[in-house]
C-alpha cells in the first residue's frame, strides 16, 4: 500500500528529528537514567516534529534494549508499537474528543496497567480544544496518575492551555525547521529515489513552508508526481501555482516607474495563468521581506535563501527604492493579504494594492511635511530681521464700532468652561466690544506670531490657510485643494483649541474657529440670501424703528 512521503520518511529515532536538538537530547539523557516524567506538553507550530518525537519517545521508554537514549525498533516491543499490534500506545485526536464524557471514558481506562509494555504511554494532539469542563476532569489524573501511565499533550496554541494544566507537564517548544534542513533532507530523500532535482526548486519548496517539513513533503511529492526523472524549476511552478520570481520582479521595476498601466497588466497576466492569488500576495510580500533585508543589512547571505544571481538583482533593485517605501509596501501588502483572506473579491484587493504602491512616494506622512515646514522656519529664525520681511508686527488698531443699542437682556445660565487637549480652557472675560473681519485681518500677523511663539508645528499648519470670514464670534479659515492633511491635523481638537484659546486671548473675547477646504467654501449667493432672512427676522421682531443695518 502507498504511503505518503512524510509518512515513509518519518523520523524512528531522536537523531533522526530535524532541528530540534535542544529537545531530543533531553529525552534521550531522562531514558538513559530512567528520569521518566509522568506528563509532557510538546508545543509548536505544524510540521516541525511534536507527534513524531511523541511516538519516539514512547517507544524508547517501553524498548527491551535501548541504544543510547533511542529505540531500538527491533525488539518485539518496538515492532509492535510501530505496527499498531500492541495496544499501549494509545494516540487521540482531542478535537475529536474534546467532551467532558470522552475525558471520562479516558480515566477509565488508565487505570488499567498495560498489556505488554512497561507503560501505556496516551498521545494527546490539538489537547487545546479540550473544553473547559474536559480539563478540570483531567486535571486529577495528571496531577497523581498511576505509576504505569504516561502523558504525552501535544499542541500548536499552548497559550489556550489552563495554567493548572501547564503547571503539571513538562514543556518543550519545538521550533521551526531552518531551511537549510529542509533542503538537506529533501535532497537526500531525492537522492533515495534517484531523481534528480534542481536546487532552485528545493529553495521554492522551502521558502513555502514556514519550517514545516510535513509541509515541505508533501510539496516535494506534488512536485515527484509529475513522473519525470529531473523536475525542473518551470515544473515546480506550474505545478504548486506558485508565481515566477522574474515576474515579481518586472511588477516591482513598473511600481517604481510608477507605471500603472503596466504593473496592472503583468497582475492581470499572473490572475489569467491561473495562479492562486492569496499565493502571489504571500510570495509578493516576501520579496519585498528580502528587499528590506538587502537594504538594512551588510551581508544578506544568512537571512535570503537565494542563488547569487538572484541575490544581486535584489541588490540592484533595492538601490531605487527608500527604505520607508520598502517598510511602507510590506504594510500594504500584509494589509491585503489580511483582507484578502475573508473577501469574496480578493483579485480586487490586490489590484488596489499594488496602485497604492505606484502612489507610495506621493503619500508623505502629516509628520515629514509638518518637520520639513519647521526645518524651513529654523532656517527663516537664523536670518537677520532685515532678511525675513515676510511677516511683520502690525500695530493694533481698535476699530471697534459702539455700541447702538444697548437692550437689557436677561442674564444667560453660563455653560461650563470648554476642554481644550483634555485640560480646562481659560475663561476668557469678554471685553464687550465688536470684532470685524477687516480688523482680524490687519491683527492676523501678529496672532500668527503669537501662535509660533506658543507651537511652532501648529504655526506652520496655520499660515497654509486663508481667513474667509468671520461671523458671530465665529472665524472661518479654508485650505487649497492639496493641503487636506493641513486642514485635517489642525482640526484635531487639541491644535484646534489652542488657536482659539491664542485669538480669545488676542481679543479678550470668545472665539471659535472652523477650519475648512475652499472647494468645500458656500455659495456668495446663499449665504447672501441667508443674511437677508435674518435681517427679516430681527426688524419683524423688534421694529424697523430700532433696528441700524450696516
Amino acid at each position: 500500500m502507498y504511503q505518503a512521503l512524510y509518512r515513509q520518511y518519518r523520523p524512528k529515532t531522536f537523531d533522526e528529528v530535524l532541528g530540534q536538538k535542544h529537545i531530543t537530547n533531553i529525552l534521550k539523557n531522562q531514558i538513559i537514567k530512567g528520569n521518566i516524567g509522568h506528563a509532557y506538553l510538546f508545543s509548536g507550530t505544524r510540521g516541525t516534529g511534536k507527534t513524531s518525537t511523541a511516538k519516539i519517545f514512547s517507544r524508547a521508554v517501553n524498548c527491551l534494549e535501548p541504544e543510547n537514549g533511542n529505540p531500538c525498533n527491533k525488539c518485539e516491543i518496538c515492532q509492535g508499537i510501530l505496527d499498531e499490534s500492541i495496544m499501549d500506545v494509545i494516540e487521540m485526536d482531542a478535537a475529536s474528543n474534546r467532551k467532558i464524557d470522552d475525558i471520562r471514558e479516558l480515566k477509565d481506562k488508565v487505570i488499567y496497567p498495560p498489556t505488554r509494555a512497561k507503560y501505556k504511554v496516551y498521545i494527546v494532539d490539538e489537547v487545546h480544544m479540550l473544553t473547559t469542563e474536559a480539563f478540570n476532569a483531567l486535571l486529577k489524573t495528571l496531577e497523581e496518575p498511576p505509576k504505569h501511565l504516561i502523558f504525552i499533550l501535544a499542541t500548536t496554541e499552548p497559550q489556550k492551555l489552563p495554567q493548572t494544566i501547564l503547571s503539571r507537564c513538562q514543556r518543550f517548544d519545538f521550533k521551526r525547521i531552518t531551511t537549510k534542513d529542509i533542503i538537506e533532507n529533501m535532497k537526500n530523500i531525492c537522492n533515495n529515489l534517484k531523481i534528480e532535482i534542481e536546487d532552485e526548486v528545493l529553495r521554492l519548496i522551502a521558502r513555502n513552508t514556514d519550517g514545516a517539513m510535513r509541509d515541505a513533503l508533501s510539496l516535494l511529492e506534488q512536485c515527484l508526481s509529475i513522473g519525470e526523472e529531473k523536475i525542473t524549476y518551470e515544473d515546480a511552478i506550474s505545478i504548486l501555482g506558485i508565481v515566477d520570481f522574474h515576474i515579481i520582479f518586472h511588477i516591482v521595476d513598473s511600481i517604481i516607474d510608477k507605471n500603472i498601466e503596466k504593473t496592472l497588466e503583468l497582475v492581470n497576466q499572473v490572475i489569467e495563468d491561473g495562479k492562486d492569488i492569496h499565493q502571489f500576495i504571500k510570495d509578493f510580500t516576501y520579496h519585498f521581506r528580502n528587499l528590506m533585508i538587502v537594504k538594512t543589512t551588510k551581508d544578506p547571505n544568512e537571512l535570503i535563501e537565494v542563488e547569487e544571481s538572484s541575490l544581486k538583482r535584489y541588490i540592484e533593485q533595492s538601490k531605487n527604492m527608500d527604505i520607508n517605501f520598502i517598510l511602507k509596501g510590506l504594510d500594504v501588502l500584509t494589509t491585503a493579504d489580511e483582507k484578502a483572506k475573508w473577501s469574496t473579491q480578493p483579485r480586487i484587493i490586490l489590484e488596489m494594492a499594488v496602485i497604492q504602491l505606484t502612489k507610495l512616494e506621493e503619500e508623505l506622512s502629516l509628520e515629514e511635511r509638518v518637520k520639513r515646514l519647521e526645518m524651513g522656519l529654523k532656517i527663516q529664525d537664523t536670518r537677520p530681521a532685515s532678511e525675513n520681511p515676510a511677516i511683520k508686527e502690525t500695530p493694533v488698531i481698535d476699530k471697534r464700532p459702539k455700541t447702538i443699542i444697548e437692550t437689557p437682556i436677561k442674564k444667560a445660565v453660563e455653560a461650563p468652561p470648554r476642554q481644550i487637549g483634555g485640560e480646562k480652557a481659560e475663561v476668557i472675560e469678554d471685553s464687550g466690544g465688536e470684532i470685524s473681519f477687516e480688523q482680524i485681518k490687519e491683527d492676523w500677523g501678529k496672532i500668527l506670531q503669537n501662535i509660533r511663539s506658543v507651537k511652532v508645528s501648529l504655526y506652520a499648519l496655520l499660515v497654509e490657510g486663508e481667513l474667509l470670514s468671520f461671523s458671530n464670534s465665529l472665524l472661518t479659515i479654508g485650505y487649497k485643494d492639496g493641503f487636506g492633511i493641513h486642514k485635517e491635523a489642525i482640526s484635531m481638537p487639541q491644535n484646534k483649541g489652542l488657536v482659539e484659546k491664542t485669538i480669545s486671548s488676542f481679543y479678550k473675547k470668545n472665539i471659535s474657529v472652523n477650519f475648512t477646504m475652499l472647494s468645500e467654501k458656500p455659495n456668495i449667493k446663499e449665504e447672501k440670501k441667508d443674511k437677508d432672512q435674518a435681517i427679516k427676522e430681527v426688524i419683524d421682531f423688534f421694529g424697523e424703528d430700532i433696528v441700524e443695518i450696516k
